[in-house]
């Protein structure tokens, strides 16, 4: 490897932990400005802890972007659950959201290995049970065949 390549990669490395630190801040100043009260009514509206609510807003959108990944590796659509199981859909994002695996679930996402999430990914049942609803759902509005 030369030393341009190893330079690049270090800058490349540096650059995207800049952008996840900025990031990170911004999301604090913009937590950080809403009151409690705030915080106690927008929790109550989308059904959730306000613990919860401000662990999301900490968040980074790459926990949407992997659940995302992994709804479409399910064979599942974001904007069908939305539609058929909005709760389940926000508790799949909570979850995710909260999870302690993203690093392993990015890298076998990055690597395409679908096998492994049943190991770690606390969504993964829920995922294998609206694949099935889902999968049930389709057959049920398959017109009938007659021999």
């Amino acid at each position: 490897m030369s030393t341009a390549s190893v330079d690049q990669t270090d800058v490349s490395l540096f650059s995207r932990l800049l952008n996840l630190a900025k990031r990170a801040f911004v999301r604090w100043r913009e937590v950080n400005r809403l009151d409690r009260e705030q915080i106690d009514v927008t929790a109550r509206d989308l059904n959730i802890s306000p613990g919860e609510l401000v662990t999301l807003m900490y968040t980074s959108a790459d926990s949407l972007e992997q659940l995302d990944k992994r709804l479409a590796y399910a064979g599942l659509s974001e904007e069908a659950l939305a539609a058929s199981n909005p709760d389940e859909l926000r508790d799949l994002r909570r979850v995710c959201s909260q999870c302690n695996t993203k690093a392993r679930c990015a890298r076998d996402l990055r690597h395409k290995r679908m096998a492994a999430p049943s190991k770690y990914c606390p969504n993964e049942l829920t995922l294998r049970l609206l694949l099935c609803e889902a999968r049930n759902e389709r057959a049920l509005n398959l017109p009938l065949q007659h021999s």
